[in-house]
């Protein structure tokens, strides 16, 4: 197998695995919104087993072909990029663990997590098609959408603090509320980091620095 095939596999392996982040990151959101009860696990044993596979086709590239420039930056791009979409299925996890726990809080929507849900999904899905694309500028659209999600999720933990009700099944729901949107904010945190590695694949730079 050429260097090229090799390149080529190795990014639809990385397509894969993320595709099947995003499944598992939609199912935890869709559990969390509309408990569905249809969804009864979150598979992140699939997520790791792409992580190893991925690492030792990169590790492999790196000692038998010894890639020039271009290549050699997608090979270390990837390795790092891998280990924040794994985060990601992490995540995906901890959101359906604790919706569980919310399962009796049918009534207790928040629209401004509802919005953030959908914020974070999407720039999870943009960020892998930066990858997918190439797209620079889709990334860097990625990254400076975190701002607005850490404002948000500052504005969302205020305003569930600041609520009147004082009984144990409201703390109860504001205890693991307040985890679910942790998990979401770090999802975007997630989702940041592979766009900038997606932009360090293509230019060198890695947070305005020249790695290579």
């Amino acid at each position: 197998m050429s260097i090229k095939e090799e390149m080529t596999n190795l990014k639809e392996i990385v397509i894969k695995m993320a595709d099947a982040v995003v499944l598992n990151m939609s199912e935890a959101i869709n559990f969390y919104l509309n408990k569905d009860t249809t969804i009864t696990n979150i598979n992140d044993d699939l997520i790791d087993q792409y992580e190893r596979l991925i690492e030792e086709i990169c590790l492999n590239i790196l000692l038998k072909e010894r890639p020039f420039a271009k290549d050699l930056k997608e090979v270390t791009g990837v390795l790092k990029l891998v280990s924040d979409i794994e985060r990601l299925g992490d995540h995906a996890e901890d959101i359906f663990e604790f919706s569980q726990k919310l399962r009796n809080f049918e009534n207790e929507k928040n629209d401004d997590i509802v919005e953030l849900c959908d914020y974070v999904l999407k720039m999870v899905k943009d960020s892998i098609n930066s990858f997918i694309h190439d797209d620079i500028n889709l990334a860097n659209e990625i990254i400076l959408a975190d701002e607005y999600v850490d404002k948000k999720y500052i504005e969302i933990i205020e305003n569930l603090t600041k609520t009147n009700k004082n009984d144990q099944n409201y703390l109860h729901f504001l205890i693991y509320t307040t985890l679910v949107v942790k998990y979401l904010e770090r999802i975007a945190d997630h989702a940041v980091n592979v766009a900038e590695w997606c932009v360090y694949m293509r230019s060198g730079f890695y947070k305005d620095r020249n790695l290579f």
